[in-house]
């Protein structure tokens, strides 16, 4: 068959376009002919106003689930803390893990779950239908995002201490204790004490460190206290393992993890009555 000019540019140039999908086609595809699969992206839990962004999307959520719960229907759901987002695996999906079922085999455990992310009831959720979307991660939410700094309190007088977020450790509690020493107590574990005990990641350091943290964040977020006679108490989500449950009942429950600190001052004052890991 003879073409003429015109026909024989038509034929390169739809030659030619073949070529360019064809490469693209190359392109797009894995090693062995499989389609390859672009990453979802990685969010921690508690980013919520950075997640809403992509409702309706394929993402990785990652943080701290110290929260786990079951309906009375079977469905099970796990909670980030510090979050407006929860995986939740249907009732039908739960025989599939191992360990119980998941709400007992990640609570206390640091988790990426990936999947779909879409909104139920105003609230960020990740249908969880196979074991395989949910994947621990040793080390994540579990310590602080970086080191501790080293807290030095100045020294204001007798039994008396101002810390760099402006506490103020004064006085003395009922046992004749310095409100530091009292406070202090929970930097490190009493085995033998009677109930819960909250015990501070870090030593002393750390527990001056993380009490610092969370009055620095009730003022900048105006928390309110609750009052209680001529004191105000906080409880501050730090969205991250801080300490532990220590005491007897901490060690009958194998000493789980805790995310809250629980602070008291006198009531319109920076004087820090006690704080402790909740």
């Amino acid at each position: 068959m003879v073409f003429g000019l015109s026909q024989s540019r038509i034929l390169l140039a739809v030659v030619f376009g073949l070529a360019l999908l064809a490469r693209a086609g190359g392109q797009d595809a894995a090693p062995g002919g499989a389609k390859a699969t672009k990453a979802p992206p990685r969010v921690k839990a508690s980013q919520t106003a950075t997640l809403r962004d992509y409702v309706g999307q394929r993402v990785t959520v990652w943080g701290y689930v110290s929260r786990t719960g079951r309906s009375n229907s079977g469905h099970e759901f796990l909670n980030f803390t510090g979050s407006d987002v929860s995986a939740f695996i249907h009732k039908d999906d739960v025989a599939k893990f191992s360990r119980g079922g998941p709400a007992k085999q990640f609570e206390n455990q640091s988790l990426e779950v990936t999947g779909l992310l879409e909104v139920f009831e105003r609230r960020l959720q990740i249908r969880v239908r196979e074991p395989s979307q949910i994947r621990e991660v040793s080390a994540i939410a579990s310590t602080s995002p970086e080191p501790l700094p080293e807290v030095k309190l100045k020294k204001l007088g007798a039994d008396a201490w101002l810390s760099p977020a402006g506490l103020r450790y004064q006085g003395r509690d009922p046992q004749g204790l310095t409100r530091l020493e009292h406070v202090l107590r929970h930097a490190e574990d009493e085995p033998d004490r009677d109930g819960p005990h909250g015990v501070f990641d870090g030593g002393e350091n750390g527990a001056l460190a993380v009490i610092d943290e969370a009055w620095r964040r009730i003022q900048q977020q105006n928390i309110k206290p609750q009052r209680e006679q001529n004191r105000d108490l906080y409880t501050v989500s730090l969205g991250r393992k801080i300490g532990y449950l220590g005491g007897r009942e901490g060690a009958r429950r194998r000493n789980p993890p805790l995310t809250r600190v629980f602070l008291v001052v006198e009531q319109g004052t920076t004087n820090l009555v006690t704080a402790f890991p909740k």
